[in-house]
């Protein structure tokens, strides 16, 4: 019993680590993105992430760097679409744990993925260079541009964005790339959140040009 308390009174007094400092989450397809800073606490070691009740946890290594702030992140995989509550510790090498810090975070899957609409092309002009493309208006926030996939005349298949024109009503190809008797495909692309880790796009859609 004497060696067992001696072994506590060697390491002197207890300092725990310092907490996970400016805890944030940042939301993806069936996963979340954790991410703080560590303020030069060399005896960080290790990161502890919880969540479903403590039920599932992730363990993450921590180089800190001596007098230098260092941002840690952790991608937490496998999530069903859903909120989560995470508990998040930073841990020493003698296995003591800082107080926890608590953030919320949201995974998204094929329900935010259903609620997506592929913005149309309204009309189109056929000029004497250019296809134009004139599209829909683009009401939810979440829609950030419009891609575009067509052949040449020799087959070979490009790809185009609609904020390539720095234009999000339209976009103009030339008719020197494009063979207009070949179907062009379309679909849109969403992000859910500013600080969103992941893209969602819709289905490809069919347009057909017509001389």
């Amino acid at each position: 019993m004497n060696d067992l308390h001696q072994q506590y009174l060697d390491r002197g007094e207890i300092i725990y680590p310092a907490k996970p400092d400016s805890l944030i989450s940042f939301s993806g397809e069936n996963r979340i993105k954790l991410q703080w800073y560590v303020y030069s606490d060399l005896s960080i070691k290790t990161a502890r992430i919880f969540w479903n009740d403590k039920a599932d946890s992730l363990d993450i290594s921590i180089s800190v760097t001596p007098s230098q702030t260092d941002t840690i992140s952790a991608i937490v995989e496998n999530l069903p679409e859903g909120g989560y509550i995470f508990d998040v510790y930073n841990i020493d090498a003698y296995g003591n744990k800082s107080i926890p810090v608590i953030r919320t975070g949201k995974s998204l899957g094929d329900i935010y993925k259903s609620s997506l609409n592929n913005r149309n092309i309204l009309s189109y002009e056929i000029t004497t260079d250019n296809l134009v493309l004139t599209m829909s208006s683009s009401d939810p926030a979440d829609y950030i541009d419009s891609e575009f996939k067509y052949y040449d005349s020799n087959n070979v298949v490009h790809e185009v964005k609609l904020s390539d024109n720095d234009n999000l009503q339209s976009i103009s190809i030339s008719l020197e790339d494009i063979d207009i008797s070949k179907n062009l495909q379309y679909r849109s692309v969403y992000q859910a959140f500013d600080n969103s880790i992941d893209l969602f796009y819709t289905d490809y859609a069919e347009f057909v040009i017509e001389e």
